[in-house]
């Protein structure tokens, strides 16, 4: 038999001696609050019942018309104790109320009451304690409640004691105000109960968003591993699933997918040690860094030729950040143009782009009007922003260039990537949209200059977006 069924039916056999002694005690007293602890006990009965039916529900093993097992008849359970608790205890206040108002109430033989409440509270709390902390153990939701319910037994029974005190010095007319008290009490607990029931229903997630962040991280840094699209986390009573979506090189083996999965499922073990964890991982072929450049140029000259007013793609840079990738390149566009309509072209471009390569997580785009015949090859890198305080202070050297600039209206998304031996700047600045792209390039091209002397370390490249200023809001505007 099952270690949380024994339980159970030792959880069944306190309640009824529990019933035995308080029904007695209703009889000899004539106590309403001592009936409301009774009745709570007796429908106890029914919930343990039901709880031992969950029990046995639930350790049955899927099957065709549950795959996923029968864990979920647990918290179905709890849900249905909850609410019925709920309506009975609210008709309690009722009747309590009522005898209030027509002053018809008696109650006798404190000291029996007394007697009896004292036997039902040590032999309540002593087993709710065990109780619970086998619930725990066994993360079984029914067994813990049934635990929670007899400590809460422990707790009114003082309640009510307190109540044949005060009979003992000739005051009995409390008595139907700590009944409504222990009332109130307990549909305080059922509503918990109704709540943590709704939640294993629902599957809220158990596991901190901080924990959940780490593992996600641990999988991307795995080998083959190129991004982490999708991680969700469920549980049901003892199970907890795994479920990752992952973007993996498209040359690996069955074996090393394989091996991704295994690690995978072993970093679920160790993170939930008290749950059986199930883990579903489905893996996207996306290309390692070189092939997804190689898959980008190919888009990339597949759809300029929809785009008349650019002539060209120049220096490709793929640089990934954490567990994103970047991309950047210089569209080449007709001389003719104005600032604005190059920047309409080469945003439409990149919106198409970002729609057509998904593992791309943003399109950095830099408008020149020459054209150069250069053959277009990806740089693939490794970065990560620069640290805050190195940062603001690259900030405010470049907006002293900027102001300098009497053609520069202001500018935005100051951004800056290093990695071992190479350091990116990319900035967004404003211009008169009515300029001519050839002007915009040549003021561009010496902000350039004077941003490379500033003398970063590893700088490689500076990539500056020249954007028309008519409509702007957003940024810093000289």
């Amino acid at each position: 038999m099952d270690e949380k069924i024994k339980f159970g039916l030792l959880t069944l056999i306190i309640i009824l001696f529990q019933s035995i002694i308080k029904i007695y005690g209703v009889i000899a007293t004539g106590s309403l609050s001592f009936l409301s602890e009774t009745v709570d006990t007796l429908v106890d009965i029914i919930f343990v019942l039901l709880t031992l039916y969950s029990l046995s529900k639930s350790q049955k093993p899927p099957d065709i018309d549950h795959m996923f097992g029968h864990s979920k008849i647990d918290p179905i359970g709890a849900l249905v104790q909850g609410i019925i608790l709920i309506n009975l205890y609210i008709l309690l206040i009722i009747t309590a109320i009522i005898i209030i108002n027509t002053g018809t109430y008696s109650l006798a033989n404190p000291v029996i009451g007394i007697q009896l409440l004292l036997i039902s509270f040590s032999v309540n709390f002593i087993f709710s304690r065990y109780l619970i902390w086998q619930g725990r153990r066994q993360k079984s939701l029914s067994l813990e409640i049934q635990g929670l319910n007899l400590f809460q037994d422990s707790l009114r029974a003082i309640l009510v004691m307190i109540s044949f005190l005060f009979a003992l010095f000739g005051i009995s007319y409390l008595d139907p105000f700590f009944s409504i008290a222990l009332s109130i009490f307990i549909i305080i607990g059922a509503i918990k109960l109704v709540k943590k029931g709704i939640n294993d229903l629902t599957d809220t997630n158990p596991i901190s968003i901080l924990i959940i962040e780490e593992i996600r991280q641990k999988i991307f840094n795995l080998e083959h591993v190129n991004g982490v699209e999708d991680l969700k986390i469920r549980a049901s009573g003892p199970n907890l699933f795994l479920e990752a979506h992952l973007s993996v090189e498209d040359h690996i083996s069955v074996i090393h997918a394989h091996d991704i999965t295994k690690t995978i499922r072993t970093m679920g073990k160790n993170f939930f040690p008290n749950y059986n964890v199930e883990c579903m991982i489905e893996m996207n072929p996306l290309g390692g860094e070189k092939s997804v450049g190689e898959n980008i140029i190919n888009l990339i000259y597949s759809m300029k030729t929809e785009y008349p007013e650019i002539l060209d793609v120049k220096d490709l840079n793929i640089l990934r950040i954490e567990d994103k990738y970047f991309l950047s390149m210089i569209i080449v566009v007709k001389e003719n143009l104005t600032l604005k309509e190059a920047h309409e072209v080469s945003t439409q471009f990149e919106i198409e782009l970002k729609d057509q390569a998904k593992n791309i997580s943003r399109v950095i785009t830099h408008i020149e009007g020459s054209y150069y015949v250069d053959s277009l090859s990806p740089k693939e890198l490794s970065c990560t922003p620069l640290k805050a305080d190195e940062m603001e202070l690259l900030a405010n050297k470049i907006e002293i260039i900027l102001k300098g600039h009497k053609q520069v209206k202001g500018y935005h998304g100051l951004e800056c990537w290093t990695s071992l031996d190479y350091c990116v700047i990319e900035i967004h600045v404003f211009f008169d949209g009515s300029l001519n792209i050839s002007q915009v390039h040549e003021y561009t091209t010496d902000l350039e200059k004077k941003i490379q002397d500033l003398n970063v370390k590893n700088l490689q490249e500076v990539i500056i977006h020249s954007e028309p200023l008519e409509g702007r809001t957003d940024g810093i505007l000289f």
